[in-house]
Parts: C-alpha cells; sequence; structure tokens
C-alpha cells in the first residue's frame, strides 16, 4: 500500500496492503470523521468521570503532586528536562524516568482547563483521547471501516479495564497506556509501505519511553527493529525503484529531526549535570550486581501470559499483581495466535503477517523487559501487557475472519457487511455504556489523604497569607519537611505543591532530591522558616520543639478506627518477637507502608499492616524556625 492508500468497507476482506486501492477514497471525508466520531464515543466515559471528580476538589499526592509542580514549572525560568523520579540509583540521588515530555504536553491542557489539580485530571484525559483518536485514525488508513471499528472495540475493553480512576490520574505509567497502542499501529503501518505514520510512530514512542522506563525496551526497541527494516528494505530497491528510495530516506530524515527534538531536554540535562540523569538510567540497566536479583526469564514469561488472560481483562483485574497469577488462559491465547500466524502464512497476506509480526516482536520484548524486573513485581510494571493482549485479540479474529471468507467462494451482499459492521458498533457502545455506569463512582487516588489535606493545608494558608506564624508571610522562604509512617511522604509532597501552587516560595530537603528538582532544594539555613507536616507519634515530638507553632489538626479516624489501630499494631510487634525479629518489630511503628511489602515479615502481619494504613493515623502541621528542623 502507498503511504497515501485508505481500504476501506468490504475492501479490507479483497485487498492486500500492497495492493492499490481507490485513489478517491484518500479524499473520503470518513477518513477523519469515522475515527474521531468513535473517538469522541470512547471518551464518553472519561468525560464523565471528570464531572464526578470537579467536587469536591482534590489534593494531589506523591507522584502525582511533583507530576503537578513539574507540569506548572513547564513555562518558568526552569522547565523540567528530565521525567518522574523511579526505582533508580540510591535514595536521595534517585534517577529518573528518561525525559519531561509528558510535562510538556500535559502543559497547554492544564492551562486551558484552569491551572489547578483538576485541570491535572482534565489533561490527562486529553492525552489519552487524542492517542485514541491517533490509533483509530490509523486503523482506518490500514483496513477502513471494517479495521477501525475493531481497534474502537479493543480500546473500548481496554479502557473500560483500566477504569476512570487510571485514565483521569497523570500518574507516568497510567499516561502511555493508550500511545503505546498507537505506537504498534504505527510502525506496522510502517512496515506496509505508509511511512508517513513514521514520525507519528517516533512521537509516541518517545512519549511512553521518557515518561516510564519499562517503554524503553519495549518502544524503543520495536522503533530500532522497525528503522532497520525500512532500511534494507530501501537499500534492496534502491535499483528497482528510486521513487520509494525517495520516500524511505525522507520520512526515515524527518522521522530522525522529529526524534532529536522531543530528546532535547533530557539531552541538555545530560550536558549539564554529573552525573546527567540518561547516564545514571543506563548505569542502572547495565548493573551486573543489582542489590535485588532480577525475576529471570521463567517468572518473566509466567507474568506474561498471566497477562495475556482475556477473562481478567473483561473483569477489570488489572489492577493486582499478575506475576503468581494462572497462565493457562494466556498459554491458550498465545497458541491461538501462533495458530492465526500460521494460518496467516499460508494465506500469504503480508499487510496482516506484518501486523503479526510487530505483535510478536512486542511479545519477545515484553518477555525480556519483565525477565529484567528487579524487587517487587508491581501491578503497574506490566500494564503495557493488556494493550498487546487486546491487539493479539484482534489479530486472532481478524485473521478467523480473513480465513472464513476466503472460503465463502460467492460474492457477499453489502448488506452482510454492513451487518457485521453494525454487531461491532453495537458491542463498542455497549462497553462504553457499561464503562460510562462504572466511571459514576470514579474516586481520586487515596482520597482519604486527600481529604486530611483539604483539613490540614487551607488553615496553613491562611496562617501564612495573615503572617501570623514565623516566615515573613509570601516574602518568606520556606523549607517543607515530614515525617510519614503510612504513606512515605505522599501527603508532605502534596502539602509542598499545594504551597506552591498559592504562590509561596518553597523548598525541601536534599534528601529529596529527584522527588523535587534540584532548584527546589533548600538548606535550612537558607530558610525563613520550616513547615513541617507530622503523621502519627512524630506530632507528639513537634509539640514539645520550642518556638514551634501547631496550625492544623486532623484525625479522620473513629474512636473504634483508633482502637483497631492500636490493637493491630501490638499484635504484629508482638507476633515478630516471638518470631525473634525484635529488629522488624522496631520498625513498625515508625514505616507502616515498607513494611507492609518486607517479605521478611510473614504475610499475615502484612495483611495487618496493609489494614493499620488503610487505617491511618493523625496529621498535624507545624511552623517554626529553621532550627527546628534539626
Amino acid at each position: 500500500m502507498s503511504s497515501d492508500t485508505v481500504v476501506s468497507g468490504p475492501e479490507l476482506e479483497r485487498h492486500d496492503a500492497s495492493s492499490p486501492a481507490p485513489a478517491a477514497q484518500t479524499r473520503d471525508i470518513r477518513s477523519w470523521s469515522v475515527p474521531l466520531g468513535l473517538a469522541a464515543l470512547l471518551a464518553v466515559p472519561l468525560l464523565i468521570a471528570l464531572v464526578v471528580l470537579r467536587h469536591p476538589r482534590w489534593y494531589p499526592l506523591g507522584d502525582l503532586a511533583q507530576t503537578e509542580m513539574r507540569v506548572r514549572a513547564v513555562a518558568s525560568r526552569h522547565p523540567p528536562l528530565i521525567g518522574l523520579p523511579g526505582r533508580l540509583g540510591q535514595f536521595g540521588n534517585q534517577g529518573s524516568h528518561p525525559g519531561p515530555m509528558s510535562f510538556w504536553l500535559l502543559w497547554p491542557f492544564y492551562q486551558l482547563f484552569g491551572g489547578q489539580s483538576w485541570a491535572l485530571e482534565a489533561a490527562s484525559v486529553s492525552l489519552h483521547v487524542i492517542a485514541m483518536a491517533t490509533a483509530l485514525w490509523i486503523a482506518f488508513r490500514r483496513g477502513g471501516t471494517r479495521l477501525v471499528l475493531g481497534v474502537a472495540l479493543v480500546l473500548a475493553v481496554l479502557t473500560r479495564a483500566y477504569g476512570g480512576a487510571f485514565l483521569t490520574q497523570a500518574w507516568n505509567p497510567y499516561l502511555p497506556l493508550m500511545a503505546w497502542i498507537v505506537v504498534v499501529l504505527a510502525l506496522w503501518s510502517v512496515l506496509v509501505d505508509d511511512l508517513v505514520l513514521l514520525p507519528v510512530a517516533v512521537v509516541a514512542a518517545s512519549f511512553c519511553m521518557q515518561t516510564h522506563l519499562p517503554y524503553l525496551g519495549l518502544s524503543g526497541g520495536l522503533v530500532g527493529l522497525t528503522a532497520m527494516f525500512v532500511l534494507v528494505r530501501a537499500y534492496v530497491r534502491r535499483t528497482d525503484d528510486t521513487g520509494a528510495v525517495r520516500r524511505a530516506v525522507t520520512w526515515t530524515a524527518i522521522a530522525v529531526a522529529v526524534g532529536i527534538v522531543v530528546w532535547i531536554p533530557p539531552v541538555i540535562d545530560e550536558l549539564t549535570r554529573s552525573p546527567g540523569n540518561l547516564t545514571v538510567v543506563w548505569r542502572e540497566l547495565t548493573r551486573t550486581n543489582p542489590t535485588e536479583p532480577p525475576l529471570g526469564g521463567a517468572k518473566g514469561v509466567s507474568w506474561l501470559l498471566a497477562v495475556l488472560n482475556p477473562w481478567r481483562l473483561a473483569g477489570r483485574a488489572v489492577l493486582t499483581t499478575s506475576a503468581n497469577a494462572s497462565i493457562v488462559p494466556g498459554l491458550v491465547v498465545l497458541l491461538a495466535w501462533i495458530a492465526a500466524v500460521a494460518v496467516t502464512v499460508r494465506e500469504r497476506r503480508s499487510s496482516l503477517l506484518r501486523y503479526h509480526a510487530v505483535v510478536g516482536a512486542a511479545l519477545v520484548l515484553a518477555a525480556f523487559s519483565l525477565s529484567r524486573v528487579h524487587g517487587y513485581p508491581w501491578y503497574y510494571l506490566a500494564l503495557w501487557g493488556w494493550g498487546i493482549s487486546g491487539l493479539m485479540l484482534l489479530g486472532i479474529v481478524w485473521t478467523g475472519a480473513m480465513a472464513a471468507g476466503r472460503r465463502v467462494r460467492a460474492p457477499r451482499p453489502r448488506s452482510a457487511s454492513v451487518a457485521v459492521n453494525s454487531v461491532l458498533l453495537v458491542a463498542i457502545v455497549a462497553v462504553v455504556a457499561l464503562f460510562s455506569s462504572e466511571a459514576v463512582s470514579t474516586e481520586v487516588p487515596v482520597a482519604r489523604y486527600s481529604n486530611t489535606l483539604s483539613k490540614v493545608a487551607p488553615p496553613l494558608v491562611r496562617a501564612l497569607d495573615r503572617g501570623s506564624v514565623p516566615g515573613g508571610g509570601h516574602s518568606g522562604r520556606y523549607l517543607v519537611t515530614w515525617v510519614d509512617p503510612i504513606s512515605i511522604g505522599t501527603q508532605g509532597y502534596g502539602l509542598l505543591d499545594e504551597l506552591d501552587r498559592r504562590g509561596f516560595r518553597v523548598g525541601a530537603l536534599s534528601v529529596n532530591r529527584g522527588g523535587v528538582p534540584d532548584y527546589q532544594i533548600l538548606e535550612p539555613t537558607k530558610a525563613s522558616a520550616v513547615v513541617h507536616l507530622s503523621v502519627g507519634p512524630d506530632i507528639d515530638v513537634w509539640d514539645r520543639k520550642p518556638g514551634v507553632v501547631r496550625v492544623s489538626y486532623s484525625d479522620p479516624r473513629t474512636v473504634a478506627q483508633r482502637s483497631e489501630y492500636t490493637r493491630l499494631s501490638e499484635t504484629v510487634i508482638a507476633d515478630l518477637r516471638a518470631r525473634g525479629r525484635p529488629d522488624l518489630a522496631a520498625n513498625i511503628d515508625g514505616n507502616v507502608f515498607t513494611a507492609a511489602i518486607d517479605t521478611r515479615i510473614p504475610e499475615r502481619d502484612r495483611i495487618l499492616l496493609s489494614r493499620m494504613a488503610r487505617l491511618g493515623l493523625p496529621v498535624a502541621v507545624f511552623v517554626g524556625p529553621p532550627a527546628a528542623q534539626t
């Protein structure tokens, strides 16, 4: 297929990608209206979720607070050059995900929707909808109405599986979920000579790679393999088809130029810091003696097969860690896909075969990526696997339909094609309607912590505005610190974000480097006051500090929940001491979160610790002289 060919309707079943279609179809208004209409339909549940989340006001926490601060900084003197901190390097000197592309792309929508926390959710939805529209447009270029409906059904199932909570959060593991589908479809298009999609693939792949490290091997590997294919094919054609060679060179050069532009920020960081973040990422990926061993090939393949389970996709079970789930359904899907590839080879359908080739390459890269995971296999490290699963199922059904169609030699009436398209559309509408009914229950992440900040942050802002506490009001410079045994500082970052939003000059300690950019690192001696968020036992410590003012306090627990928390803590500590692990018992009250995922602690106790984390602890905010931090 040439770079401007569109195949639609019944032609999907009769034309191979290498055969020409009527040129008039390139001007068909449906090439935009059909994908855009379906994208608008798929966006309905997300718009419902946004309406639900509009009130009460949300206070971003942890990574989301860090994201909002970086998005706000895009148009400042300190635009972000790298991504969010990741599990790279050492705490206090962490490496980050490769690039800031997500912050830059979120920024215009964040500003458009008002520049508040809800605008961050609206910006996230905007990026997902753009990605879905792009995927549908690519599908229409490749296969017309029939294929765009098939891809729309896959996207409908995926978006429902991920849910409104995932797709409204601007968290870096969630932001590339729809863009990853664009990567696969765009690279497939490139393999069938639609080279216009090569720059699109580079942009989508760069977005995925910069935003979340696991995509580095996936997207980078696919782009690299596709680029090799394009260049080798151009070399082979150099004497027979000079026009094809010229197109390949032109679009490859455009794609390279686009890639250079979108990777300029992390390269600037690399050249202006020592070590630069790209160096830190490279060292971490090539370490021969990691602190925690990788999962290995067998566990990586098992994890991938667990993610290929279509029943878990339909049942919205993507939130749970899949590393130890059943592999049988996924193995059945894999075998069915292999059979589909064999049928495609026999039927000599080059376009479909190249689709399977891209999906197959993604599978191999995915298995390798999962085998290299260190430490706890968090669910979000394999979320992209559900996209691969959906595209595999699409390929299996497509192959089956193609094979069945070949055996029906009589011309099929147009009514049969309309009927098939109608069935697909009804299925899409049904999934969207189901997702819409579920979207009305969408909640902000960890709502209890956001609610707590809504109690303690406004009194602090009022006190700082009035100058009734140390620091000098808006002319002061505030060091924000926290002690949080429940959520490893997520509320502290939320408070930092809120003060930054209100226009106060704020910074954090060097131990939080990575979580906050370098320009926000503030030494206590350079601060005019310290703002401290205290959780649990630390409140009593700060109440006794001289010159410190407690400006707000909140304990969301009932009397019964407080008693339950105390009882659970005593039970876990007593059990660990009885097992001869007083060292682990000593850490329980000081860091419930890390204890709850510490595999040295028995599973029964970790379940109790998780319950303690859900119950929470009281929170107070103090303001005092910088010396109070020491």
